[in-house]
C-alpha cells in the first residue's frame, strides 16, 4: 500500500521486484512499449478533461487489464486502495515475468494518472523500468512514435482472468459478511464469532496475528506473511487486514477479487453483492447459540 507521504516512485521501488522487468527478453520489452503508450494516451485525456473522460474514450476498451485499472480510478477509490489492489493482482504472477511486468506497468501508470503526473514524466519513468540499455537505445524512437499505438493479436500480452470462481466464492462472501457484522455490531462481536463460532482455523490464526495495537507491527506481519504465502493464505490474510483496518466493503470486495485473480465486473449491480452479503451474514449469525 502506498503511504500518503511516499513519493510514488519510491513506492514502486520498495514494493515491486522491478528487476523482473529489466531482465525480460527484448521482444517482450517492445510489447510493453505499447502499454506505456496506452497509459500516456489515457493521461492526455485525463489532463485535457478528467479521469472519467477516459471511460468514454476509445482507449478504455483497448486492453482488458487497463480497462480494469481505469474503472478503479473512475470509481474514485483512494490511492491506498488501488495500490493494494494492484499489488494483489501482481502476487498472482510469480511464475510469469511478462504478466507481472504488464500489471506493474499499467498499475503504476494508473496510479500516476491519478496523481496528476505529466505524460512525459510517466513515459520516461515507465521506459526506465525496462533497463538502461533499452532506454538509451530506444528512448528517442519511442517518444517520436508515442502516438503510434499498435496492440494486436500478435503482440498483445493477454492476461486471462477468472470470471467466476467457485473455490473462493462462498468464502469471499462469508468474509465480506464478517466485515459487515463488525460494521454493525463492533469489533468485540466480530472476534467472538471468528474465534468461537466460525470454523476456520487459518482465519482465526491470521486475524489473531494481525489484530494487535501496534499498527506498524500489524502491517509488517501482513506484508511478511503475504510475500511467500499460497493463494488461500493470501486471501485470508487480506480479508483479516480489511476487517481490522475497517476497509470499506466494496474496496474489500475488489481486493479479494484481486487476490483470486478474478476480473471485477463493474457492470454488475452492487445491490446483488449486498444481497449475497446479507444472506451470508444471517447464516453466520445463526451459528451463535
Amino acid at each position: 500500500m502506498i503511504n500518503k507521504y511516499d513519493h510514488i516512485t519510491d513506492y514502486f521501488e520498495n514494493t515491486f521486484q522491478l528487476d523482473r522487468i529489466k531482465t525480460l527478453p527484448i521482444t517482450d520489452k517492445f510489447r510493453l512499449i505499447n502499454y506505456i503508450k496506452l497509459v500516456s494516451k489515457a493521461n492526455d485525456i485525463a489532463k485535457a478533461k478528467n479521469i472519467d473522460a477516459i471511460t468514454n474514450s476509445p482507449v478504455y476498451n483497448i486492453d482488458h487489464t487497463f480497462h480494469l485499472f481505469v474503472s478503479l480510478l473512475a470509481s474514485e477509490l483512494s490511492t491506498e486502495a488501488i495500490s493494494d489492489i494492484i499489488e494483489c493482482y501482481a502476487y498472482n504472477f510469480d511464475e510469469s515475468d511478462v504478466y507481472f511486468s504488464k500489471i506493474v506497468i499499467l498499475g503504476s501508470g494508473a496510479l500516476m494518472i491519478q496523481k496528476g503526473i505529466e505524460s512525459n514524466a510517466i513515459i520516461s519513468y515507465l521506459i526506465s523500468l525496462l533497463g538502461e540499455d533499452f532506454l538509451k537505445n530506444n528512448y528517442k524512437r519511442i517518444f517520436d512514435e508515442r502516438d503510434a499505438l499498435d496492440i494486436n493479436e500478435e503482440n498483445e500480452i493477454d492476461i486471462k482472468y477468472k470470471n467466476f470462481d467457485m473455490t473462493y466464492r462462498k468464502l469471499k462472501y462469508d468474509l465480506l459478511a464478517l466485515r459487515q457484522i463488525k460494521k454493525e455490531q463492533g469489533h468485540t462481536k466480530l472476534r467472538e464469532i471468528i474465534f468461537k463460532y466460525y470454523d476456520n482455523k487459518d482465519l482465526s490464526l491470521y486475524f489473531s496475528m494481525l489484530d494487535v495495537h501496534d499498527k506498524k507491527i500489524s502491517e509488517y506481519l501482513y506484508r511478511k506473511l503475504m510475500k511467500d504465502a499460497p493463494k488461500m493464505d493470501r486471501f485470508l490474510l487480506t480479508a483479516s487486514r480489511c476487517m481490522i483496518r475497517d476497509v470499506d466493503i466494496i474496496d474489500m470486495h475488489y481486493l479479494l477479487n484481486a487476490v483470486i485473480g478474478k476480473y471485477t465486473n463493474f457492470m454488475k449491480p452492487y445491490s446483488e453483492v449486498v444481497e449475497e452479503i446479507k444472506l451470508r451474514e444471517n447464516e453466520i449469525l445463526s451459528l451463535i447459540k
